[in-house]
This record gives structure tokens, C-alpha cells and sequence, in this order.
């Protein structure tokens, strides 16, 4: 059922405009046409009132009538004028036919044919005045063009000059054409003329009615077919079937091929959103397994942060202990030094022992027990380089621990596919660091085997040099008083193990040098390993915060594809 317009229909729009303008259009003709009609009808007129004027002027006898003064109204001559005058006012339809004199100032009326009461004398004065009528007095022809509505009736004037025999102009003969007929004529031709406009005005908007409803019947059942698409839960499989040869058969086929087109767009907008819909649903799904392996991922790199923090802590531990170690090896090394440059001066001193061995038999007996004291000492205080063993041990094991957590860190990033590889790549430098870390603790005991043998060594040759001193030195030195040269000998002999000592005491101290700057090293690169693992696990945080608003977004997702859905099974495609 087709709803009422709004304000005013497409066909009352038509119709007025089109009656409006048709309207326009005959008022427009109808009045040229009339004014034409008129122009030439008074034109006509003018001709008449002109050629009567020129007519009775050439027939009138001017000179008779020359002189003519008030009074002679009853003369012969101005009764044979005045005669003559109505003769030719009633032949030739002259409403008023007279003459007209002037004295230069004012115009007077001479003989004049009315014969009413109203007749006018001669010497009465003319409405004109001479100003006016100048050009006529001295010789022109004027004739008015136009019909003057007045008291005296529908009326075209005409002044002809009037000449004596001797040429010279003596008086005016006015003619008054009566065209009551021509305004009559007119009056009928505008009253016919507003008749056959009215008519075909008429006649024409029953026409106009008539294609415009022609018009509007196949637009109505266009807007119809709409309607029925429209309210009838918007089936698209319709078709518009309008067969009126015009344009509005041609707006039916376009609408024909919209429907067409709508429908193939509402068929791939169905299949669109349910794709997005599965797509949708997927996306959720991966989303979920990720967020459940960066969670994994992000437990796994705690773990590992905290093997980091216990890691740097045993390095601590080590470093500490190299400090100590280092600085009894370098107590060793000045004990070391000091043996050597004693031994110089027992060497120096051999030649001069056999005199002052007694005196000095008590001095060397507390110098030897010193000595013995010292290196029983300084040789204890390096077995410390065994604990270097026992942390390197602990190194290993939490290398283990880390080549462990590294793997299971490549496991997880492998098992989150695309957003795992940043992790995949952590977890390989991760398992390198283990790998390199696990070398150093492997070259830290051994460096710490050379430490533990050459201290051996050492303290053997310690232990041999004190049994020296008690068993030889001191037991015989009643005899080094007899043997100095011999004993000379053997403080050269102990000259060369004490600067055998120095010098590996010195490699000692080099070695422990070495050891210090590979745990400092380790120690750097374990710290910046609990760094990056910070880091890595606060980025999979973060990326588990973003992994949430992505799942937000494919909740959106598949929120709007329903009701994409919703929307296209609104039509029937």
C-alpha cells in the first residue's frame, strides 16, 4: 500500500509547474498577440483619421472661410462650410470635424460640426495650447497614434494645416476619428482571445494530466515492486516487470540490475563473515594456546633469572675466595723473596761462618723455626685453592642446570611457533652462556690442578728445605764448622730451589691472575644473562598483556561477523 507523500506528489508538482508555466506562456503569447493586434488596429486607424483629414482639407474652400470672426455664425459662407463639414464627418465616420485658429498666443475654435448642445463658437478657446499646436500653424501634418479615452469618447486626432490661395496657413482642420469600433473589436478580440487561452489552457493540462499519469503509473509500480522488497523480510530475488517503452522501463531494468548486484554482495558479505567468523574462532584459539606457552615461557625464564642470581652468587663466592687465595700467594711469593735474598746473604756469610757458627748456632736454630713456621703457614693458607675445585663444581652443576632450562626454553618457544622465536633466540644465547660458562669452570680447575700441584710441590720443597735445615743444618752444624765449603755449596743448592720457588710462586700468582679475570668475565656474562632474562621475562609479560588485547579485538571480531550475519539474513539472496 503505497504511503501518502510528505507534502505535495510528484504529479501535483508536475501539474502545477507545467500549469504555471503554460499559464505564463499563453498570458505572454495572448498578449502579444493581442497587442499586435492593436497596434495594428489603431494603426489602421491612424491611416483613416489621416487620409479623412486630407480628404476633406483638399476639399474645403479655405479662402471662403478665411476671416470668419464671432458673429458670422449665421453667415452663408459659414453655413456652406459648416455644411459641407457634416456631410463629410457623417461620410467618413468623424466623431468631431472643425477648425481651429490662433492669434499666436492661444488657439480659438472657427467652424465646428458638433450638434449637441455643447456646440462651441467661433472664437471659443481650444483646450490645446499654442505651444503645442505650433508646428501644426506653421505647416506640419499631425496625426496622434494612439486612442485617447476621454469624456468626449474612444477618439484619434488628426490636425491638418489649411492654406489660402496664396500659400500661407490660415487656419487648422481638426479631425477627431471616432474608433469606438476598434475598441470594440479590441475588447471582443481580448475577451475571445482570454476565452481560447483559458480552453487550451484547459485542454492542455487534461493532457499534461493524462502522460503524467501515465507516467506516474509505472513509477508507482516501481515504488510498489521497492515496497514489496522492502516489507517482504527484503527479498532480493524479485524482479521489477515494467514494459512502457520510456524511461521509467529503463529505470525498472537498472533497479533490476541493482537488485542483482546488491544480492551478490549480500551472498559474498554471508560467506565473508563466516569465513571471519571461522577465522575468528581460530585466532581465538591460537591466542589462548599462546598466551598458555608465554605464561610457560614466562615461569621458565623466573627459573632461569633466579639459576642466574645463585649462579652470580657462587661466582661471588669464587671471586671472594681467589681474593684470599691470591693474597696467600702473594704473601707465599714475598716469603719467597725474602728465603731468596736470606739465602744470598747465608752465601755471602759461608765464608765467614766457621768463626761466628757458635754465636750464631742459637739465631739460626730461631731463624730456621721461624722459617718452618712461616712456609708451615703460608703453605696451609694455599691449600686454599683447593675450595676454587669445590666452586667449580658448583659451577658446573648450575651450568647443567642452565644447559636444562635452556632447552626446555627452546622447547617452549618452538612449541609458540611465530611470536616464540624471540624467545627461541634468548634461550640459544642462554644455552651458549651455559656452554661457555661450563668451559671456564672447566679451564678454572684446571688452572686450579696446576695451583693444588705446583703448591705441593712447593710445600714438598718446603718440607725438604726445613728437614734441610733440622736435620743437616742444625744437627750438623758442629760439622758445617769444619765443612763451610761444603755448606757454601749447599746454600747455593738452596739458593736455586728458593729462586725456583720465587719463580713459581710468581707463575702462581700469574695463574691466579688468569682465574681472576676468567671468574670476573663469567661473572659479567652471568649478570647480564639475569639481565636479559629479566628483560625477556618482562617482555613476555608485556606480550601477554598484548596477546589479551588481541583476543579482545578477535572477541570484536567475531562479535561483529554475527552481526554482519544477522544483518545479510535479513535478505532473501
Amino acid at each position: 500500500m503505497r504511503k501518502k507523500v510528505r507534502k505535495i506528489s510528484i504529479n501535483r508538482k508536475i501539474l502545477l509547474t507545467s500549469g504555471v508555466l503554460l499559464l505564463l506562456f499563453t498570458l505572454i503569447l495572448g498578449m502579444d498577440f493581442y497587442n499586435t493586434m492593436k497596434n495594428n488596429m489603431v494603426g489602421m486607424g491612424v491611416d483613416q483619421a489621416k487620409t479623412v483629414v486630407h480628404a476633406v482639407a483638399k476639399s474645403l474652400d479655405v479662402d471662403s472661410m478665411e476671416g470668419l470672426e464671432p458673429g458670422d455664425e449665421s453667415s452663408e459662407r459659414y453655413m456652406a462650410a459648416l455644411e459641407f463639414m457634416r456631410k463629410a464627418k457623417e461620410e467618413y465616420n468623424m466623431a468631431y470635424l472643425y477648425t481651429l485658429t490662433t492669434d499666436g498666443n492661444k488657439v480659438y475654435y472657427g467652424i465646428d460640426t458638433d450638434e449637441s448642445d455643447g456646440q462651441l463658437m467661433i472664437g471659443d478657446e481650444f483646450t490645446e495650447t499654442y505651444s503645442n499646436m505650433e508646428k501644426v500653424f506653421e505647416g506640419d501634418i499631425f496625426v496622434q497614434e494612439y486612442i485617447d479615452h476621454s469624456e468626449y469618447g474612444e477618439l484619434i486626432t488628426a490636425y491638418y494645416p489649411l492654406k489660402n490661395s496664396d500659400g500661407e496657413v490660415v487656419m487648422v482642420l481638426g479631425c477627431d476619428y471616432n474608433a469606438s469600433d476598434v475598441t470594440k473589436q479590441l475588447h471582443s478580440m481580448r475577451n475571445h482571445l482570454l476565452a481560447i487561452t483559458a480552453a487550451g489552457l484547459a485542454v492542455m493540462l487534461i493532457l499534461l494530466g493524462l502522460i503524467i499519469r501515465s507516467i506516474m503509473r509505472g513509477l508507482w509500480k516501481v515504488n510498489d515492486k521497492i515496497s514489496e522488497i522492502v516489507n517482504d523480510k527484503g527479498d532480493l530475488t524479485q524482479r521489477l516487470n515494467v514494459r512502457t517503452g520510456d524511461e521509467v522501463e529503463e529505470i525498472a531494468e537498472n533497479i533490476n540490475t541493482l537488485l542483482e548486484y546488491i544480492r551478490n554482495i549480500m551472498g559474498n558479505i554471508s560467506g565473508d563473515s563466516e569465513r571471519l567468523s571461522e577465522s575468528s574462532g581460530v585466532v581465538m584459539e591460537n591466542i589462548m594456546g599462546a598466551e598458555e606457552n608465554i605464561s610457560d615461557v614466562s615461569a621458565t625464564m623466573q627459573q632461569m633469572s633466579a639459576a642466574m642470581e645463585e649462579t652470580s652468587a657462587s661466582l661471588n663466592q669464587v671471586q671472594s675466595a681467589i681474593f684470599d687465595i691470591y693474597d696467600g700467594i702473594e704473601n707465599i711469593a714475598v716469603a719467597a723473596e725474602d728465603g731468596r735474598r736470606m739465602m744470598t746473604d747465608v752465601r755471602k756469610r759461608a765464608e765467614n761462618i766457621h768463626s761466628a757458627a757458635r754465636t750464631e748456632q742459637k739465631q739460626a736454630y730461631a731463624e730456621a723455626g721461624r722459617i718452618s713456621a712461616s712456609l708451615n703457614d703460608k703453605i696451609e693458607k694455599s691449600k686454599e685453592v683447593e675450595r676454587i675445585h669445590i666452586l667449580t663444581e658448583k659451577i658446573l652443576d648450575i651450568t647443567q642446570q642452565t644447559n636444562l632450562l635452556a632447552l626446555n626454553a627452546s622447547i617452549e618457544a618452538a612449541r609458540a611457533g611465530e611470536t616464540g622465536k624471540g624467545f627461541a633466540v634468548v634461550a640459544d644465547e642462554i644455552g651458549k652462556l651455559a656452554a661457555d660458562s661450563e668451559s671456564a669452570a672447566t679451564r678454572i680447575q684446571q688452572v686450579s690442578r696446576e695451583v693444588i700441584s705446583a703448591v705441593e710441590g712447593l710445600a714438598q720443597e718446603s718440607e725438604r728445605m726445613v728437614q734441610f735445615i733440622e736435620n743437616t743444618a742444625m744437627a750438623g752444624y758442629q760439622d758445617l764448622l769444619d765443612t763451610s765449603k761444603k755448606y757454601q755449596k749447599d746454600a747455593e743448592h738452596i739458593y736455586t730451589d728458593m729462586d725456583k720457588f720465587a719463580r713459581n710462586s710468581q707463575q702462581l700468582q700469574q695463574n691466579i691472575d688468569s682465574i681472576k679475570e676468567s671468574v670476573e668475565t663469567v661473572n659479567i656474562a652471568v649478570e647480564e644473562s639475569a639481565k636479559g632474562v629479566v628483560n625477556v621475562a618482562e617482555m613476555s609479560i608485556d606480550l601477554s598483556g598484548r596477546m589479551e588485547g588481541v583476543g579482545n579485538k578477535a572477541h570484536e571480531n567475531m562479535d561483529i561477523s554475527m552481526e554482519l550475519k544477522n544483518e545479510v539474513d535479513k535478505f532473501k539472496i
